[in-house]
């Protein structure tokens, strides 16, 4: 799945805040993208209020 349709499609769609975290038990490339404005969509965002755009 290309990260891409993560963060506009299925982020949006969590119930909750969602991060995105990739190859997650590879400890040489692993990476964890919070959600925060920037990352995934404001609507999705934790450190925005609501309805705020970024």
């Amino acid at each position: 799945m290309l990260g891409a349709r993560l963060v506009d499609a299925v982020i949006p769609a969590a119930d909750g805040p969602a991060g995105v975290v990739v190859n997650v038990a590879d400890e040489d490339g692993s990476m964890f993208f919070p959600p925060v404005a920037g990352i995934v969509p404001d609507g999705s965002a934790v450190d925005l209020a609501p309805g705020a755009v970024a």
